[in-house]
Order: structure tokens, then C-alpha cells, then sequence
């Protein structure tokens, strides 16, 4: 009979039992893992997927080559992957000047025949099968904002010239809203508030409505010691004429500036110094052309706008440089050149052969000997008048021909309140 262990009954510990916790854990383990194997092989076949969907090519026509380019690749994308070789456009200001060259866009494009915008161009992605052709660029103009400003006025130029050239409009600023650029700063008008008015200059060799027969005589560079006798003369032959003077002569005889006035006379100016006007910077013209005019009021004329330029040597230029100073230049048709001392027979034929209606004839009371003068002048009067010639003042003249405005005919237009004198002329054409 076999004794019995000691341990009979109890479990053999080499064969204890696993709990079965610790079992299940290990097949959730192994459950897990093949789940994210699982998942992780989805994700590879799903991302391979969607990476070889993305990074598809599709078959475009670029510029007549048939060519690969992604899916949904833009007309950027697809030039610079082409290489494609145009000339790109430049960035250019408001007012259409070249900023910088290449600025602009780098390319236009067609698809399909069509020519596309800008917004086209962006929005475009390929879609397979598209007939593109890239072109040079367009231009694009700068940024700008909206500004309201004044209309500076233009000067309109006259062309021929005639004897008398004058203000046929004043100017008078406007008002408009401009676009003016971010980078060059230019304005240009895209509405407008308030009409700008130009000033509008006109010359004319003046002929009288009514065909009156009138001649002006004028005389430059006095007064001088010679004048009374000239208004002596023109007193007894019942005349009167023009006397152009200058400033500074003015100032040394006022009593011969009021003696011409008031032997019913005309007291215009000759400029302050005798300068060349159109050798002049605008400063020194307006002062020559605006001290002569205060000169000969200080000396007792009546105030005038009117002047001769020395030389007669006035021209679009200076009127623009002018600033506004006068209303008219006069210059003559019938030159006496007595300044070339050519004896009085011959000054006598210049003045009077040719003469016509609105005739200007040029002598002079100042600036030399004027003993030819004074021996030509009455013959001249009374060989005119015997043609049944009137001789006139400038002012008379302008007067007697409707072209030229009434304020300038009297002699002493001035600018009206709020008038600004241009700095540049209309373009030609």
C-alpha cells in the first residue's frame, strides 16, 4: 500500500493554472496589433492613393508641343516648368510711362483660342486636353488713389503772326478727381468738377469792321527831347499816334508822358530797360514788363497792359513766361526804318508806300538823332490823309476790329479775381 504524500490533494505547482486575466490580455495584444497592421496598411494603400491622384499628370498643347503637366496645375506652374520663352510686360505709371521694364506681367495666355484676363489667368488649373499658348506679357500700371485736386489751365498758342498778338481768354483753374500713382506720383484726371478754362492768345493783323481807312503811327524808345516836337506836329495835322515807352525814360520826363496824353495821344510801354524779352528767365521778364507799367502810371499816363517788346521779339514762350503781366504785344507791318538814318525821302516811301487799313507803321522819338524824323513826319501825315487815311491810336484800332475783346481794346485788361497763368502750353497736335 503506497503511504500517502504529505501534499496528497494538493495542486503540483509545476503544472499551476494561468489565470485567465493575464490570457485574455495577451489576445487583446494580439488582436490590437494586427488591427493597426490592418489600419496601417490601409493607410499606405489609402496616402499611396491620394498621393498618386494628386501628383497625376494630364496631356496639355503648350505653344504647339504636346506635353505632361500635373493635374490641376496652374498657367504659372506650367510656364515655368515649359520654360516658355516671351518678352514679359513693364510696370508703368498712371500716366503711361515706363517704370520698370519687365515690371509688368510676365506672360499672356491663350486656352483653347480664348484670350484670358488676369482673373483667368489665375483661376485657370489644367485639366487635360487644353490647347495653351503663352504670349509676351501686357503691361500693368502702377497702384494709385483718388485725389481731388485743381485743374491747372494750359496756355492754347497762337500760330502765324500778326502785328497785334493779345489775351483772347484768361485763364481760370477747374477741379477734377485724378488718379495719382503710388509710385510715380502722377496725377491724371479721371473726372471732372469744374470745367478748366485755357488762356487762349490770338494774333491778328487788325482790319476794321466797318472798312474804315486807319493807320496807326507809333513811336518807340522816348520820350527823349525830341518829343514835343512830334506832338507838335501831330497837333497841327489833327493826328494822333502811339508812343511806346520805356520806363526808365518815363520816369526822367514825366511832364513829356503827360504832354502825350494830353495831346490825345497814346502812352504804351516799351519795357522798363529796352531788354530782349525772350533772353529772359521768367523773373526778370515780368519784372522788365511790370516796372514799366508802374513807371509810366507814376509818371501820369493812364494805366495800361499794352507794350511793345524790344526788337518785336516776342513769342509763345514768353507769353507763358509772362505770368499774366500784359493783355497785348504790338509789334508794326510798315517799317520807316529810320533807325538806319536814311534820309527823310526814303523813311517818307516806307511809311507810306504799301500803307493799307489797320496799317501799324514803326518810328521812333527816342534812342538817337531823330532830325530825319521830324523832317519825314508831317509829309508822311499829309500824304496819308490826302489817300483819306485817319491815323488813330493803338487803342482805336483795336477798337474798330471785333476779334480782339473789348477789354483788351481799352488798353488795360488785367487777369479777373481767381485766374492762374499756365506754366505749360497745349500740345501741339
Amino acid at each position: 500500500m503506497n503511504q500517502s504524500s504529505p501534499h496528497h490533494g494538493a495542486p503540483d505547482p509545476r503544472h499551476r493554472a494561468v489565470p485567465r486575466s493575464r490570457t485574455a490580455r495577451r489576445a487583446s495584444r494580439g488582436r490590437a496589433r494586427v488591427v493597426v497592421i490592418g489600419l496601417l496598411a490601409v493607410a499606405a494603400l489609402v496616402g499611396g492613393g491620394a498621393w498618386m491622384w494628386l501628383n497625376r499628370t494630364v496631356s496639355v498643347r503648350v505653344n504647339g508641343t504636346l506635353t505632361q503637366v500635373r493635374a490641376d496645375a496652374t498657367l504659372e506652374d506650367i510656364f515655368a516648368a515649359e520654360k516658355v520663352e516671351v518678352a514679359p510686360g513693364n510696370l508703368v505709371s498712371v500716366g503711361g510711362n515706363v517704370l520698370t521694364e519687365g515690371g509688368g506681367a510676365p506672360f499672356s495666355a491663350t486656352v483653347g483660342g480664348s484670350e484670358l484676363d488676369a482673373g483667368q489667368i489665375e483661376a485657370f488649373r489644367a485639366r487635360g486636353n487644353e490647347e495653351i499658348v503663352f504670349g509676351d506679357g501686357a503691361d500693368v500700371t502702377e497702384a494709385s488713389r483718388e485725389e481731388e485736386r485743381e485743374t491747372a489751365p494750359k496756355m492754347e498758342p497762337y500760330g502765324q503772326v500778326g502785328a497785334i498778338t493779345f489775351v483772347a481768354q484768361w485763364p481760370r483753374p477747374g477741379r477734377g478727381v485724378y488718379a495719382v500713382g503710388d509710385v510715380s506720383g502722377e496725377a491724371v484726371l479721371k473726372e471732372e468738377l469744374e470745367p478748366v478754362q485755357n488762356a487762349v492768345i490770338q494774333s491778328i493783323n487788325p482790319t476794321p469792321d466797318d472798312g474804315s481807312k486807319l493807320i496807326a503811327l507809333t513811336f518807340d524808345d522816348g520820350p527823349s527831347a525830341y518829343t514835343q516836337r512830334y506832338l507838335d506836329i501831330l497837333s497841327e495835322h489833327g493826328a494822333r499816334a502811339t508812343f511806346f515807352c520805356l520806363g526808365s525814360a518815363a520816369a526822367a520826363n514825366p511832364d513829356l508822358v503827360k504832354a502825350i496824353e494830353a495831346q490825345g495821344s497814346q502812352v504804351a510801354s516799351h519795357t522798363q530797360n529796352h531788354k530782349q524779352l525772350t533772353t529772359l528767365d521768367a523773373a526778370t521778364l515780368q519784372s522788365e514788363v511790370v516796372d514799366a507799367f508802374s513807371a509810366l502810371s507814376s509818371s501820369g499816363a493812364p494805366a495800361t497792359t499794352v507794350l511793345r517788346p524790344p526788337y518785336g521779339d516776342f513769342n509763345n514762350d514768353t507769353w507763358l513766361a509772362s505770368g499774366g503781366t500784359l493783355s497785348a504785344s504790338v509789334i508794326w507791318n510798315l517799317d520807316s526804318e529810320d533807325w538806319r538814318l536814311p534820309g527823310a525821302d526814303a523813311i517818307v516811301a516806307n511809311c507810306t508806300n504799301g500803307a493799307y487799313s489797320g496799317a501799324i507803321v514803326l518810328m521812333h522819338d527816342g534812342g538817337g538823332n531823330r532830325d530825319q524824323d521830324l523832317e519825314a513826319l508831317p509829309r508822311i501825315i499829309e500824304a496819308l490823309q490826302a489817300r483819306g487815311y485817319k491815323f488813330v491810336t493803338i487803342n482805336e484800332l483795336m477798337a474798330s476790329d471785333s476779334r480782339i475783346p473789348a477789354d483788351v481794346a481799352s488798353g488795360n485788361a488785367t487777369p479777373p479775381e481767381g485766374f492762374a497763368w499756365p506754366t505749360e502750353m497745349v500740345a501741339a497736335g
